[in-house]
């Protein structure tokens, strides 16, 4: 995922820019060696900081770009995207709505004491207790119950049948000691708490003005990792990032900017390779700030969207246009090749300035209103946003814009204060639609630190998306998602822009073997002939 929008989810919800904290790291390099090492050491660049080291409170890609390399799940996922075992050897299904793992013996986290059934089970509840407010908390609305059935034995039980149960898990349910969650449900993964991991590499330096270290965890039951040392540092600057990788500063970065692919391409002794993301960038309306609450006023706004302009300035030429908030492969894994003539049939909003003064005549609003946008004066939001309010302005919407520090913008974004038109670009780990709706159009997305920034949902929109998850993938599953995304169209919370593709530069020193579905980007690179 590159974090060019203010909010982004991750590899499932790569949340980029606007989400992480206060602790920003500034400059071209974060540590006086910070720089490449030796074929042993790999130093990696964030365009924003890891500032989270657990999932409920740092769901952004450069914190889950270190959490995957030492936290794991009981389950996890192939490079095909099949969920797979991993603290769990195998797990069962007695009915639809119970699953039971069956934990791996011996395992044990970095710093030599036990993983125990307690410790999974309530690494998975946690996000289910509002006083800890996770992140994830839409990936597990559907869990009832989970309890430590035995010494290596932990049952969920879920409301209802969902299928989208594993593959979200897989990358949420990170496993943690329960003794040090139950006591920092707020804080758990700052630099002030830390965490504990099972997985291939511990922590041995985080603070804000260090970035992070890692070190192979000799205890680790699995294969040794490739590299020994791994350094995460952040540059917050596109083209002095860009300098960093081509000068040997930094070895990549798994966020080169889309926009910026052609001035990466020719850099000596760097790979820069992009493939399509599992991901959407849209406008996100507020429908409960009037007068966003009106759809015609909203139906206006779609069609003053240049998409085309706005895509260029964001992402340049990698991405390809969206016209619904599922992302591609969601719609290929729903509807097949022939997604395209399904998606053509809900309702559109071309850019049409002419239809949009007319939607806006219709309204409560027809003179027009202002209306006040705060965004990141960190990222490139605002050149999109200014050719957006010129737009809009010819319809007789006045978009009154509000720059705002990184961190007060990303703080205010997640706890939902000050919501009115904004841009997000959220990414998945499956191809499941299952796992985006609850955070675009339910009751728990709405809520603060869930993703639904329109705030758009009603009891029946979420009885329709838990019918969604109790389905298998079919005639009546495409049947019920149809539903939902054609009174999404109608209704106008979202416009959808564009999919980014994923960039990823890395010295020549190194190979990698990173897909749209790699969760530990870390263990998939290694020193060049190793």
């Amino acid at each position: 995922m590159t974090p060019t929008l203010p909010i982004r989810r991750t590899a499932r919800r790569l949340l980029g820019g606007a989400l992480t904290g206060s602790l920003l790291l500034t400059g071209c390099a974060t540590t006086a060696d910070s720089g490449a090492g030796g074929p042993d050491t790999l130093t990696m660049a964030t365009t924003s900081p890891p500032n989270v080291l657990d999932i409920a409170h740092g769901f952004t890609t450069p914190c889950t770009l270190v959490q995957f390399a030492i936290l794991e799940s009981p389950v996890t996922r192939d490079e095909n995207g099949k969920v797979v075992p991993q603290l769990a050897e195998s797990w069962t299904e007695p009915n639809p709505v119970t699953y039971v793992f069956k934990l791996r013996k011996g395992v044990v986290f970095s710093d030599g004491s036990p993983m125990t059934a307690e410790d999974v089970a309530f690494s998975l509840s946690r996000h289910t207790d509002p006083k800890v407010a996770s992140e994830a908390a839409s990936m597990v609305t559907a869990v009832k119950s989970v309890r430590a059935t035995g010494a290596h034995e932990v049952t969920v039980v879920l409301k209802s049948p969902t299928r989208t149960f594993l593959p979200n898990v897989a990358v949420m349910w990170q496993v943690v000691p329960k003794k040090l969650a139950a006591a920092h449900p707020q804080d758990l993964g700052t630099p002030a708490v830390g965490t504990l991991g099972t997985g291939p590499y511990k922590t041995t330096e985080f603070s804000g003005t260090g970035g992070v270290t890692l070190e192979r965890n000799e205890r680790y039951r699995g294969p040794r990792p490739a590299i020994g040392t791994v350094k995460v540092t952040t540059i917050t600057d596109p083209e002095t990032l860009r300098l960093a990788v081509s000068s040997g500063d930094v070895d990549g970065t798994n966020q080169v900017p889309p926009r910026d692919a052609r001035k990466w391409a020719p850099l000596r002794d760097v790979r820069t390779r992009f493939h399509a993301g599992n991901s959407i960038a849209f406008l996100a309306l507020n429908v409960t700030y009037a007068p966003l609450s009106d759809v015609h006023v909203r139906r206006a706004i779609a069609h003053s969207v240049n998409r085309e302009a706005m895509q260029r300035l964001m992402v340049g030429d990698k991405a390809s246009p969206a016209t619904t908030i599922l992302t591609r492969p969601m719609l290929e894994a729903l509807y097949g090749d022939g997604f395209q003539g399904v998606i053509d049939r809900f309702p559109r909003y071309p850019y049409d300035l002419a239809a949009a003064r007319s939607e806006l005549a219709k309204s409560k609003y027809p003179r027009g209103f202002e209306l006040p946008v705060t965004y990141n004066s960190g990222d490139n939001t605002a050149d999109a946003l200014q050719a957006l309010a010129a737009d809009l302005a010819r319809t007789g919407i006045r978009l009154k814009l509000t720059p705002l520090p990184d961190d007060a913008y990303r703080a205010r974004r997640i706890r939902h204060e000050g919501l009115t038109l904004g841009l997000s670009d959220l990414s998945y780990a499956t191809p499941d639609p299952g796992e985006l709706l609850p955070d675009l159009v339910s009751g728990v997305g709405a809520k603060p630190y869930g993703f639904n920034f329109a705030q758009f949902w009603t009891p029946r929109l979420d009885a329709q998306v838990n019918g969604v998850l109790s389905l298998e993938n079919g005639e009546e599953r495409r049947r019920a998602v149809t539903e939902i995304l054609t009174e999404t169209a109608e209704q106008v919370p979202y416009v959808p822009l564009y999919s980014a593709d994923f960039g990823m530069a890395l010295n020549r020193r190194f190979t990698e073997n990173v897909g749209v579905w790699t969760l530990n980007v870390f263990t998939e690179i290694k020193p060049a002939g190793a």
